[in-house]
């Protein structure tokens, strides 16, 4: 990494958070209903992205306003989002959650 752009190690970053919080929601998932998870879920996760544009502005030092607040948010939330999918329909089809 450390021959990557500023803009390559921002959507790492916030690709690795989202990956983590998509797991958090994930284990999440298998204590609360979903429907209630739903909702505590996005708005945490509108919390979680404003810590990375602190961590991102503190590690980084980006350039702009567009690299600070936009550049990653897509992957963030895609991330995560896939993550938490993916390992439920992953775990349900080897049987171990229903």
């Amino acid at each position: 990494m450390d021959r990557a752009s500023i803009e390559d190690k921002i959507v790492f970053f916030r690709f690795m958070v989202g990956l983590f919080y998509g797991i958090g929601v994930y284990a999440s998932s298998l204590f609360i209903n979903h429907l209630e998870l739903s909702r505590y879920a996005w708005a945490l996760s509108i919390i979680v992205y404003y810590f990375t544009v602190l961590f991102v502005s503190a590690l980084y030092n980006p350039k702009s306003k567009f690299q600070l607040y936009l550049r990653g948010l897509a992957t963030y939330y895609g991330t995560w989002l896939l993550t938490a999918i993916l390992l439920s329909d992953l775990l349900k089809s080897i049987g171990v959650a229903s």
